[in-house]
């Protein structure tokens, strides 16, 4: 496994992918957000957006972040990037957690869920299991840079 990044070096990988500290796509990020919401509604699991959601969509949303060691894998910022009968498992993983959460985005070439809960700490559903991945951001984007998944 990678060594731990640090805040410095997760924000200097965050911008050679396109992200600035300024960088805010908020009306962008609502048009997304309400298709996510309008999603979930039509699959029977509805969620409802929280500020972190929100937040961190406007922030990050919409980058492919690149891995610093495989330009394969990719973490896109996306939250309506799915596919269907995930939010059955989002509503699963709200339940046995007892926290409301919001889909921010996916990974490549895994097809992993990224989840955000109200708190701010993030979640990452796979093929394998359903993983946690940190309390902030950059824990967030450095675990899954490492691949540190901590098993829910």
């Amino acid at each position: 496994m990678l060594a731990a990044m640090s805040r410095n070096e997760v924000l200097q990988w965050l911008s050679r992918n396109g992200w600035s500290p300024d960088r805010d796509i908020e009306e962008k990020a609502r048009e997304f957000i309400a298709e996510v919401v309008a999603e979930s509604e039509k699959e029977g699991f509805p969620v409802v957006p929280f500020d972190v959601a929100v937040r961190f969509i406007s922030s990050y949303g919409l980058l492919n972040l690149v891995h610093p060691s495989d330009p394969e894998s990719k973490l896109i910022t996306n939250p309506t990037g799915g596919y269907e009968g995930d939010f059955s498992e989002i509503a699963e993983l709200s339940q046995e957690l007892g926290k409301r959460l919001f889909r921010v985005g996916y990974d490549l070439p895994d097809g992993g869920i990224l989840i955000v809960a109200e708190e701010g700490e993030f979640y990452y559903i796979h093929h394998t299991g359903t993983y946690y991945l940190g309390g902030d951001e950059f824990e967030f984007f450095d675990n899954w840079v490492r691949g540190n998944l901590q098993s829910v």
